[in-house]
């Protein structure tokens, strides 16, 4: 067996991979509106040319960077459905996992999807998996309610509603390292102390939680999608 090799240094990396660590430290440190090419070029070390010769306009490199909100839970949700088990642990195990995920992308999403009004064509592929998205933990609900595990509810509406508090962690929390800090940490710097593990587990009992026709049994629920994590 090989031993690892050292991380690549960004002069080591192919073009397209170099623009977009650039661009999404930048993205990061100074927000997506205020970044230009010509700035995405320089600190890659290109020629403006060579950028567009990559990624014809900002819009391309934004949607490309932000697929990962969505591919990572989209797969991780898969993965639980074809698992098999109790709903509630599923979704539970979902919503933590989301959660996590959100706590550490460096950009802010709510900007970007501000953004992604300027250009639909470049963020047509991010929309139709955020939609296959919603449907997967619609689904998951909806099997829940099935089994009798959560109260009645709009399963689509509810999903929409348990992403967008996913993602409402970006109101006071950044990762740690990241350029710009959350205005939050001049008033309440104790906020930004947390970890992404506390703050998923918290989030994914109060998700659960508010579905469970049971509340009593979250404790138990909880043992049982921890260890299943614990299990791979």
């Amino acid at each position: 067996m090989g031993r690892p090799r050292k991380a690549p240094q960004r002069s080591e990396l192919a073009p397209r991979e170099q623009i977009l660590e650039v661009a999404g430290r930048l993205f990061a440190e100074r927000g997506v509106v205020d970044v230009s090419m010509l700035e995405i070029a320089q600190a890659a070390g290109l020629r403006q040319s060579s950028l567009y010769y990559w990624f014809r306009r900002k819009e391309l490199i934004v949607a490309e960077i932000l697929q990962q909100v969505n591919r990572l839970p989209l797969s991780y949700a898969r993965k639980l459905e074809a698992s098999g088990g109790a709903a509630d642990v599923q979704l539970w195990r979902f919503v933590r996992f989301d959660v996590e995920t959100v706590c550490g992308f460096p950009l802010e999403i709510t900007e970007i999807h501000r953004f992604s009004e300027r250009d639909p064509e470049a963020f047509a592929t991010y929309w139709a998996e955020r939609r296959a998205l919603t449907e997967a933990v619609a689904a998951m609900i909806g099997r829940g309610v099935g089994e009798g595990a959560f109260r009645e509810v709009d399963a689509y509406l509810c999903a929409l509603t348990v992403l967008a508090q996913d993602e409402s962690v970006q109101n006071w929390y950044r990762p740690g390292g990241a350029g710009r800090i959350h205005p939050l940490a001049a008033s309440d710097p104790a906020a930004l102390g947390y970890r992404p593990e506390q703050i998923a587990e918290l989030v994914a009992d109060q998700t659960i939680g508010g579905l469970l026709a049971r509340p009593s049994r979250l404790a138990a629920l909880r043992q049982t999608a921890v260890a299943a994590d614990g299990e791979g």
